[in-house]
Order: C-alpha cells, then sequence, then structure tokens
C-alpha cells in the first residue's frame, strides 16, 4: 500500500467525520445571498407557439427572457434535450436580501443548449449583478472563424461601481471560434470584462466552478478591466481598482487558441483544481495555461497543466507564469508536465516600472516540460522553493534560463533530475545573482550546474521517477524512499504552506526534505526544545561560551534557567540556518547586574552588517533588531555579548523570527531600482550586503530615491532600517519615512563612509495605509549609498 493511497484513506475518511459531525450539529452550508422565493420562468425551444412562461405553457425563443426584467429569487428554467438559437441576453439584477436570478435546466436528459451561431455572445450580462448561471451546453460557432470577438459566457460592468455575486457552475461550452486578438473585449469561452472610465467599477465574490472549455479561440476562462492602472504595469490611470472574491476551481480547459485560464485585476484570487491542456494552439501573442497578470495575492494550487504549445509569435508556451503587475502571488501543489514553453515563467518584464514581487512557487511536480523548466525573465524579492523537477533522458530542455531582465530570486530545497543534455542560461545576468541552497541536482551535470555550497549530487531514491501519468495523484513515483539523502537535508523556509504536495506536514523549526515530498516526520517541539533558546536544557547545549559564560537556575525570565555573562567581555554564541534574502527579527531579554552596563543580542555572519540591539536595565527587557540575510546564507551566528562592566550581565529567551518586509527591492539585488523611483538603475557595488546597493546624489530629483509602501495598517507602529553610508565624509546619506499625506514622520542619517545600521520607528494614523519611504543624499556632495532597507510591523 503506497503512502499516498494511505493519505488519500486518511483524508476520506476525515472529511467524512467532518461531514457526519456537520449534519448531527445541523451545521448546513448556505451559500450567499440566499435564494428567497422567486418566481420560476420555463423556456422550451422544441415548442410550437410561445407560451406565458410556465411549465405547462413554456416560452419557446429568447425573444421573450431578452425582454424581460427579473427580480430577485427568480429563475430561468431551459428545458434539458432541447436547443435555443442566438444570444441569451436577459434583464434585471437580484440581491443580497431577495436573492440571486438563477439560470438552471428543467427536466431530464442532456443540458439544454445555447447556440449562437457566431454572434458577438452566446450569454450576456451588462451591469447586472447576483446571478447564477448552470447547467447549460454553450456554443458560438460562426460561418468564418475569427472575423469576430466571439464569447460563450460574457459580463461586463461599465461605469457601475461594484457588481455583486455571480457564480457560473456546470457549463459546457465548446466551439467559440472568435479571434485570436488578445484585447480587453476580446474572444473567450468565459470572460468578465469592466468597461468605461468615469466610475471605478469591480467585481465582488465570482465563482467560476466546474466548467469545461473546449474549443475555443482564444482564451478558456479571462478576465479585463479599464481600471487597470499602477506603476506595477507601467501606467497610472485610470486607477487600479481591484476585483475581489475571485475563485475559479474544478474547470477543465483544453484546446485553446490561446491562454488557458488568466486571473486579471484581481486581490487575493484563487485558482484551484482546475486542469488545461492543449493551450495556445495558435501562433499568436503570448500564452500560457494559467497565469495571472496586474494581481496581488492570487494563490495558483492543485491544477494540472499539460501540452501547452509554443508556436510562432508565442514567446511563452509554459504551464504557469507569474507575469508583471503582481505581489505576492504563490503557485503551490501542482502538476506540470509535457509543456513547450516549460514548467514557469517570471516574467517582470517590458521594462519601466513593470514589476513582479514576492512570488513564491513552492511544492510543485515538473516532468517532461520542453525548452526551459524555470524561465526568468524579472523577478523581484522571489522564491523558488520544494519543487521536484524531472527532465528524461533525450530531452534537450535547459532547467533554468535566465534573459535579459532584473531577477532577484531565491532557489532552495529543489530535487532536480536532469537526464537530458541541457543546463543553466545565463543572458544579460550572471549566475551569483541567484541563492541557489540546498538543492539536489541528479544525473546529467553540465559546468553551467550552479554553484550550490550545499548541493547534493546523489540518487536522490525517487520511488518511480518518470512514471507521471495524466492527473495531479498519478505522480507519486516522486514521493521519496527510505534513506534517501533528501531526508532532512532541506533549510527552512519561513511560512512554508504547511503542508507537502501530497498533503503531509512540512515542519516549521526541524529541517524539512528537500522535494514536494515531506517524507520524514520530524517534531517540531522536540527541534525546538533541542535548540536550547532559553536554556531550559539546564546546561550551554548547542552553544559555544566564550570567556566567564554559564548557565544559572536562579533569576531566570521565565522557566528555569537563563545564561550569565560574568566578567566582561563574556558572550554564548551558537549557529543557526537560516533562509537567503529574508528578514528576520532577532530578539531575547537582557538584564544587567549593574545599572548602565549594557548587555546585546544580535546577528553576524548574516551577509550584511551585524545587527545587535540592547538594554542595561536591571529589570529583565525585551530587545530586538531587523536584518535580512544574503543570498549564501544559511548559517548566522546568534549571540548574547556583554562587552564592559564588572557586574553580570543575563540573558533569556533568545529567538529569531522571520517578519514581512512591507518595502519590495530593499537590497536592490535584483539589478534594478524598481519599485524605487526617481533613478532607474541608480545602483553602487558599494554594498552592505550581496552585490548592489542603492545610489543617490544630486543628480537625481531631491537627491533621493523614493517608494510607496501599501498595505499597511492605520494606528500601528512600523519601524524603518536601513544599512547607510556616505561616499564623501560629512556629507549627510539619511532615510525618511513619511505617511500618506506627505508629512515628515522621522528620520536617520550618517556622514560617515562606513556603512552603519540606522533605524527609526513611526505610527500611521487613522486611515493611513501608505508610507512614502526615502533614501537621499540630504547634505554635502559625492553620493549616498543605501541597502538592506526594512520596514516591520512592530
Amino acid at each position: 500500500m503506497t503512502r499516498s493511497f494511505v493519505r488519500r484513506r486518511m483524508a476520506a475518511a476525515a472529511a467524512a467525520a467532518i461531514a457526519a459531525l456537520v449534519g448531527a450539529l445541523g451545521l448546513v452550508g448556505t451559500p450567499a445571498p440566499a435564494n428567497a422565493a422567486g418566481a420560476s420562468y420555463y423556456v422550451d425551444c422544441s415548442a410550437a407557439t410561445n407560451g406565458a412562461g410556465t411549465q405547462a405553457s413554456p416560452w419557446n425563443s429568447f425573444a421573450t427572457p431578452n425582454a424581460t426584467t427579473f427580480a430577485p429569487g427568480d429563475q430561468l428554467l431551459f428545458k434539458r434535450s432541447t436547443s435555443c438559437a442566438g444570444t441569451l441576453h436577459p434583464l434585471g439584477s437580484g440581491s443580497a436580501a431577495g436573492g440571486s436570478i438563477t439560470i438552471d435546466a428543467y427536466g431530464t436528459g442532456a443540458l439544454p443548449k445555447i447556440v449562437a451561431g457566431g454572434a458577438a455572445d452566446a450569454v450576456y450580462l451588462h451591469n447586472q449583478q447576483y446571478w447564477e448561471i448552470r447547467n447549460l451546453e454553450i456554443t458560438n460557432t460562426g460561418a468564418v472563424k475569427g472575423a469576430n470577438a466571439r464569447r460563450g459566457v460574457y459580463v461586463v460592468l461599465e461605469n457601475f461601481g461594484a457588481g455583486n455575486h455571480f457564480k457560473v457552475s456546470n457549463l459546457n461550452i465548446h466551439d467559440v471560434n472568435g479571434n485570436t486578438s488578445k484585447e480587453a473585449d476580446g474572444s473567450a469561452g468565459i470572460l468578465f470584462a469592466v468597461r468605461g472610465t468615469t466610475t471605478p467599477s469591480w467585481f465582488n465574490d465570482v465563482v467560476i466552478d466546474g466548467n469545461t472549455v473546449a474549443n475555443v479561440a482564444r482564451s478558456g476562462i479571462n478576465m479585463s478591466t479599464s481600471w487597470l492602472c499602477r506603476p506595477s504595469i507601467g501606467c497610472n490611470n485610470p486607477a487600479w481598482t481591484p476585483w475581489q472574491g475571485v475563485i475559479i476551481r474544478n474547470n477543465t480547459v483544453h484546446d485553446t487558441d490561446g491562454d488557458g485560464i488568466v486571473a486579471q485585476m484581481t486581490q487575493n484570487a484563487v485558482v484551484e483544481h482546475n486542469v488545461v491542456y492543449n493551450a495556445a494552439l495558435a501562433p499568436n501573442m503570448a500564452n500560457a495555461g494559467i497565469w495571472a497578470w496586474d494581481a496581488d495575492g492570487t494563490v495558483i494550487q492543485y491544477n494540472e497543466v499539460y501540452g501547452t504549445k509554443k508556436l510562432t509569435g508565442n514567446n511563452d508556451g509554459q504551464g504557469y507564469d507569474v507575469d508583471y503587475g503582481q505581489d505576492g502571488t504563490i503557485v503551490q501543489y501542482n502538476y506540470s508536465h509535457q509543456n513547450d514553453g516549460g514548467f514557469i515563467l517570471y516574467c517582470g518584464c517590458g521594462g519601466g516600472s513593470r514589476l513582479n514581487s514576492n512570488s513564491v512557487v513552492r511544492y510543485n511536480v515538473s516532468q517532461d516540460d520542453k525548452l526551459r523548466v524555470i524561465n526568468m525573465l524579472g523577478a523581484t524579492d522571489a522564491k523558488f522553493y520544494n519543487n521536484t523537477i524531472y527532465i528524461p533522458a533525450g530531452s534537450t530542455a535547459h532547467v533554468f534560463e535566465s534573459s535579459g531582465a532584473w531577477n532577484d530570486l531565491a532557489l532552495v530545497n529543489n530535487l532536480i533530475v536532469n537526464n537530458g543534455s541541457g543546463g543553466y542560461v545565463y543572458s544579460g545576468q550572471t549566475p551569483d545573482q541567484y541563492a541557489w541552497l540546498n538543492n539536489i541536482f541528479y544525473g546529467n551535470h553540465p559546468a553551467s550546474e550552479p554553484n550550490d555550497p550545499r548541493k547534493i549530487t546523489t540518487n536522490p531514491l525517487l520511488a518511480s521517477p518518470g512514471s507521471g501519468g495524466t492527473g495531479t495523484g498519478s505522480v507519486s513515483g516522486y514521493q521519496l524512499t527510505s534513506g534517501s539523502p533528501a531526508i532532512g537535508a532541506g533549510l527552512v523556509i519561513p511560512n512554508n504552506g504547511g503542508k507537502d504536495y501530497w498533503g503531509s506536514t512540512v515542519p516549521s523549526v526541524c529541517a524539512p526534505d528537500i522535494g514536494a515530498d515531506q517524507f520524514s516526520s520530524p517534531s517540531d517541539a522536540t527541534c525546538l526544545a533541542n535548540q536550547n533558546l532559553g536554556f531550559e536544557a539546564g546546561s550551554l547545549s548547542g552553544w559555544s561560551a566564550w570567556n566567564s559564560a554559564s548557565v544559572v537556575n536562579t533569576g531566570a525570565r521565565s522557566g528555569t534557567y537563563a545564561a550569565r555573562l560574568g566578567t566582561a567581555p563574556a558572550s554564548v554564541e551558537k549557529v543557526v540556518n537560516l533562509a537567503p534574502w529574508t528578514t528576520y527579527r532577532v530578539s531575547g531579554w537582557v538584564r544587567s547586574a549593574t545599572a548602565g552596563e549594557v548587555v546585546n543580542v544580535g546577528v553576524k555572519n548574516s551577509g550584511g552588517i551585524e545587527t545587535a540591539a540592547n538594554a542595561s536595565s536591571t529589570a529583565w527587557t525585551q530587545v530586538s533588531a531587523d536584518f535580512t540575510t544574503g543570498s549564501t546564507d544559511g548559517p548566522v551566528t546568534l549571540y548574547c555579548y556583554k562587552s564592559s562592566g564588572t557586574g553580570n550581565g543575563y540573558c533569556d529567551d533568545l529567538a529569531i523570527t522571520p517578519v514581512k518586509n512591507y518595502l519590495v527591492n530593499g537590497n536592490f539585488e535584483s539589478a534594478h531600482t524598481v519599485p524605487w523611483r526617481n533613478g532607474d538603475f541608480s545602483l553602487t557595488g558599494t554594498a552592505s550586503n550581496g552585490k548592489l546597493a542603492g545610489l543617490v546624489n544630486s543628480s537625481l530629483s531631491g537627491g533621493a530615491l523614493w517608494q510607496i509602501v501599501y498595505g499597511l495598517s492605520p494606528n500601528t507602529t512600523y519601524k524603518l532600517t536601513g544599512a547607510i553610508a556616505s561616499q564623501v565624509a560629512g556629507s549627510q546619506t539619511a532615510l525618511e519615512a513619511k505617511v500618506y499625506n506627505g508629512t515628515a514622520v522621522s528620520s536617520v542619517s550618517t556622514t560617515s563612509t562606513s556603512y552603519s545600521k540606522q533605524s527609526l520607528t513611526f505610527t500611521t494614523g487613522a486611515g493611513v495605509t501608505t508610507a512614502r519611504i526615502f533614501c537621499h543624499l540630504a547634505a554635502g556632495t559625492g553620493d549616498g549609498y543605501c541597502d538592506e532597507v526594512t520596514l516591520t510591523q512592530q
């Protein structure tokens, strides 16, 4: 019995138990809005005459329903095994209180069919809301393919404001032979769109669930809006007005001339449990299987994409794509195979201020993807970890290809079996701009293979590599077997999602396994205790002592034990493995037996400037400081240190915890300044961490680089930290924060030619969610340098 089968059985049993409990308690889920009692109207297009809309006397065409304004709770029902010609455009809106208007089927037999015959749309809604459309077969085939834009379902808001609650489910949409133009109201199986430029408009609560979309020109499921502009896509007006509550799940999309599924202009959309195959069948503009654009917080998970083509004019052809205009996209638990353009594209491309940032690609399986499995065309503060990649013998696909754009990517804990002849290609960038750590490279070892300082090259002992078929459940051959060198050899990545491809728990303290399978089951509680950060082992186990340092069982801040630093100088230190290019907070509790004598808690060897915080009180005081690791980090040194004085110092409950950095590109390692404004490529090799830092001087307006930070919380305290220096001694280089209304909150500066860590705190006001962060040459001549810049919540 395989482990995956056992897991599925356990999951099924758990689901059944939960369902039984829900039923016993009477906790039945209710869709929003609740469907109120409305009128039911019937359509039977096989009826000889047009009736009154009752089941006994149904309407027999679209003429009457298209002239009817339906009310909340109404149903428009089409008889099964019948066919209606033309475009269905019923009128009216439902409401939250009165319920949705529903289009559905009645009777027995095959789904009722709508045959649009080459019209612009088969089903059309305009400036309407609270609609649910389900259980229909839809075609829209014109005499000449591509003569005009054609769609199966088209839902439009135009200068409307918020359009609420749409559910499109169990539709069979096929043979929509529109044009292949990539335009706002282009051809698609299902298209939601916002038009107009006078009233900001957006969709709220859109669920596209369980549909089949096939043989469509151009896109399977797509979105568009005129309210799309922000710096990360290179325009400013009309301002980005994101859609909320968008879920695209359980759909099968295949044989499309263009894209399969695209989430656009959304915030926190979920795209899951979909299957896309044979996308991009026509030679036209860039297309991929599943991707997002101009969207933040998108989660793309549990999908399968295969057979995406890469024909003339299509620069992409990948299964998945993290395109520009995105922040915080997560691509996880997906299966990708035999896509002509590869598995994943990062595309913060196009120049100017175009950007994707903070994307995560994790716990996916790629089998026999073509050309270039990982394609880098621009990403900032991005992570690619715990993926399993298999390239079969005879393949010429490159594992990794980077070309012509700025990139800032950490690739960690990946399991790569390369039995083909391809390698790693860097065009316009050098390999050391990427952080490769704790990866397995097995099979072919080209000269271009990354210089991962902790790489493993022995057989990973996968169950049956190369045996994946069709279906996300067909890849058990990529699970680890006993004795694999991948077991426990990974690096802990903060906020790792908590589970692997197969649903097993991924540890957050213990070292994880490498690849998409978490074979081992270590105890985080045991690993945390073994770290001995509170010295509760009753000894310095795991620590090294310098001079007169020991553990005592009196006066601890918590528990029984604390570390005591005797006659200064004295310290305790331990090595901690951390993820690269990640922001952390070092913290601890300290006290001094003699008032005024300083006790420090800090980290060193992090890739940047040593970071510490201190206090000199005789009472226990918590201290903390933020820092960002470098590209080749893993082990840093955590310490508690007393440099001077005759009295004892004490420390307890030390910690290094990940924190969110609200700034983007604060380490400038992407080789571009975006989203810092006012000076593209204003960079210097005089860095405190890594290869690059921000450069400011009098050639820039105001002598400054600055960026707007979004997503802050009102009435909340934040800390701005950075390493700054001046080229000319005596010139003043500063970090500054301004709240939304432009008022200067605080600033810190240096006149030294050596980098030093500086920090300030500020508190946002009521309703303030945005701040502007500056690095600038405040006074003097020469250049100012800024690096390791972080903004964290306190």
